[in-house]
C-alpha cells in the first residue's frame, strides 16, 4: 500500500511539473522575440526635417508566432517616438526612428491579436522612462 502511495504520489508530481511548463512556455514574454538586429545613425529619413541626427534601430521577430509589436525609440527631448505593427510574421522585420535621437529605444510584444495584453500609452512611456 505505501509502495502504491508512493508512486502515485510521484505521478502527480511529474503532471504537475508538466502542467507548470506548459504553462510557463505559453506564458513566454513575447518581448523576447523581437530582436535588435541593426542601428544607425544620421540615415536617411524622410519623415525628419532634418536626419543628420536621426537613429534608427531595425528589429525582427525571431520567434515561429506572429506577434504585435510597440517600439519606442527616444528623441533627444526624452519624448518617445511611437509604433506599433500588428500581425508581425516570424521573420519579418521593422523600422523605427527618432529624427534627433538618444540612441535608446524599448519594445513590448505580445502574441498577435491579444488583447488580454495591454500596451502602455505613450503618456505612460513618456512617464515611466
Amino acid at each position: 500500500m505505501k509502495s502504491t502511495a508512493i508512486i502515485i504520489l510521484s505521478v502527480l508530481g511529474l503532471l504537475v511539473h508538466s502542467v507548470s511548463a506548459f504553462a510557463q512556455a505559453d506564458a513566454m514574454s513575447y518581448s523576447d522575440c523581437v530582436e535588435k538586429y541593426r542601428s544607425g545613425w544620421g540615415e536617411d529619413c524622410s519623415q525628419c526635417a532634418n536626419w543628420n541626427d536621426s537613429y534608427v534601430v531595425y528589429l525582427k521577430n525571431t520567434c515561429d508566432k506572429a506577434i504585435d509589436v510597440m517600439v519606442c525609440v527616444q528623441e533627444q527631448n526624452k519624448e518617445w517616438k511611437r509604433f506599433q505593427h500588428t500581425s508581425m510574421a516570424s521573420g519579418d522585420s521593422l523600422r523605427a526612428y527618432a529624427c534627433i535621437g538618444t540612441g535608446k529605444y524599448l519594445a513590448w510584444a505580445r502574441r498577435a491579436g491579444d488583447e488580454s495584453v495591454v500596451f502602455p500609452s505613450i503618456e505612460q512611456v513618456n512617464d515611466e522612462y
